[in-house]
């Protein structure tokens, strides 16, 4: 690392992440050849109040700032001092972002290499229980005074830097760190290169966990290593605290994205983990139901919140409910008036469905009518059934299913292409039992309102039966 030059840095925030973070003060230290060349410190004005709880960490008040420089006064000060410089910071990301942030305030662009005092200590100086650098410092007999202030903690990762180097004399590990070109370069400063290199190119579900194991955030992908590197790049103040809480990621592969979806939700309603999103609180389904008319007319119609003696389906939007009964009442040549489809007029005159069975103009006899309502509800019995949904398994050789109960999530499983399932007890032994949930109904509901070529298998046959699904239905 001859004749190359690395900027120390160490800022104070008025905290809360990296956006809208703002710095209170920043301290800058240019080494070069192990000797501190140049030097740059100063309080600075945030132009927002300081939050009391940083005023007592920090003990730096609105007072001390109040006739401080602003970021905008002393840019030309830290960009001068920092060019041609390695930008180096405990916890790097951090003060670098909030550097760049305040820069591009300014529409100016700041860009410098990076290397981080945490990654270069837990390579070169491991088996520390914490790398904070107080804690660093405590462990390996490094003055830190004035802990928590810009200069104070500067000259105190200035020594760790310098005892990094002696260290690592041949710089092996400097220059690894320093070439980095890939997501390992934003990883968060507790995360394990090695639990990157793991993670699979396959779909599934994943976890950040806790020093405990404990997951602080679910979520599903297609591709769960390219997904786990996009959240590293992310800047928003919720993903930095998560990152900055990851010891380690887990995962689980699960073939299908649809049992991806169902995975996650389930295991987010296991965990209810700190830092997911709370699942939002599903509305009351919309309900298709059918009552005989004061004329003996079987009548459909969707609504909410109400108690129904029968229950055919369930929407989980009116957008959903609307195009199913469309459907129906063009597939067994129905009334749009008498499937919930018009209200207030005497005979049909639909936008949509231009045909109609004639019963508003009492052109068919109503037991006619009612016979074909019988085999709408006939079909959408169908969806009531037990089955398996056939999905893509975790290998090539191997296939997932979706087992449903009368309609309802009640469970998944692999099995081999080559296992022949007829009937419950062949695929009872690979049940993987679980739960039902309104998220788990929406997902199903959703898929079966999405994707147009599904493969359900009845239980009682080892026949793979396409689902009938018109396309102008799920189109």
């Amino acid at each position: 690392m001859k004749d190359v030059k690395f900027a120390i840095t160490d800022i104070e925030t008025t905290g809360g992440g990296i956006k809208g973070n703002k710095i209170t003060e920043i301290c800058v230290l240019v080494v070069q050849n192990a000797k501190v060349i140049a030097q740059y410190s100063s309080l600075v004005n945030p132009g927002t109040e300081i939050p009391l709880y940083i005023e007592t960490l920090t003990n730096i008040n609105d007072k001390m700032v109040a006739n401080a420089p602003k970021f905008s006064e002393i840019a030309s000060e830290i960009d001068k001092i920092t060019k041609d410089c390695v930008f180096v910071a405990h916890n790097v990301n951090f003060d670098y972002n909030i550097i760049k942030a305040e820069f591009s305030y300014l529409d100016l662009v700041f860009q410098r290499k990076r290397l981080c005092t945490v990654r270069l200590a837990k390579k070169l100086i491991p088996g520390l229980f914490s790398y904070s650098l107080g804690n660093i410092c405590t462990s390996i007999n490094i003055p830190h005074t004035d802990r928590h202030r810009a200069f104070g903690d500067c000259e105190a990762t200035v020594t760790l830097f310098q005892r990094c180097l002696d260290l690592d004399p041949d710089y092996e590990v400097f220059n690894n760190l320093l070439n980095q070109r890939t997501a390992a370069s934003y990883l968060p400063p507790n995360f394990k290169n090695s639990d990157l290199d793991k993670l699979p190119a396959s779909t599934g579900v994943y976890f950040f966990k806790d020093k405990n194991g404990v997951p602080l955030y679910i979520g599903k992908a297609k591709n769960i290593k390219s997904r786990v590197k996009s959240h590293f790049q992310e800047k928003s103040n919720r993903k930095y605290k998560l990152m900055q809480a990851t010891f380690s990621i887990d995962y689980e592969l699960t073939g299908s994205e649809l049992l991806a979806l169902l995975r996650e939700s389930a295991l987010i309603l296991k965990y209810f983990p700190e830092f997911n999103k709370a699942q939002k609180k599903v509305s009351r389904p919309y309900t298709l139901t059918s009552y005989h008319n004061q004329k003996g007319i079987e009548q459909f119609v969707i609504h909410k919140n109400k108690v129904s003696p029968v229950s055919w389906m369930k929407f989980y939007t009116r957008e959903e409910a609307i195009k199913f009964l469309e459907f129906i009442c063009q597939e067994f040549d129905l009334c749009p008036r008498y499937c919930g489809l018009q209200t207030g007029v005497s005979h049909c005159n639909h936008y949509k469905v231009t045909s109609c069975s004639g019963m508003c103009k009492d052109e068919i006899h109503k037991d006619q009518y009612n016979h074909r309502v019988s085999k709408a509800i006939d079909y959408i019995n169908q969806y009531e059934n037990s089955c398996l949904l056939v999905e893509k398994g975790r290998t090539k050789v191997e296939k997932s299913f979706i087992y449903l109960k009368k309609g309802r999530y009640a469970g998944y499983g692999f099995i081999e292409e080559s296992e022949d399932i007829k009937g419950l007890e062949q695929f009872e032994d690979y049940l993987i039992p679980q739960t039902n949930s309104s998220y788990a109904d929406r997902i199903i509901n959703r898929y079966f309102n999405t994707n147009k070529n599904i493969t359900r298998l009845n239980l009682n046959t080892s026949e793979e039966v396409p689902d009938r699904q018109p396309e102008e239905w799920f189109g």
